[in-house]
């Protein structure tokens, strides 16, 4: 994440296509941001966009995600 004092010279750009060349042996690159509803959103999917990266509807796939607090289920019982 860049911070928004530093959008507009390129640095996101740069972190992002550092990254892709980096894992350019990968044969799939994920990454996850607000919905395009949010308030940065539709900068964001543009910005991504202007990546080469699509929505996963866009490229008929379905993603799925565990939240990030989710209650440690270790010692429940069934």
């Amino acid at each position: 994440m860049v911070n928004p004092a530093n959008n507009r010279p390129g640095v996101g750009r740069a972190l992002v296509e550092h990254v892709m060349q980096r894992y350019s042996h990968c044969r799939f690159s994920l990454l996850s941001t607000d919905h395009e509803s949010s308030p940065e959103g539709s900068r964001n999917h543009a910005f991504y966009r202007s990546l080469g990266f699509l929505p996963y509807e866009e490229k008929e796939m379905a993603g799925f995600g565990l939240p990030r607090n989710r209650p440690d289920l270790r010692n429940t019982v069934p």
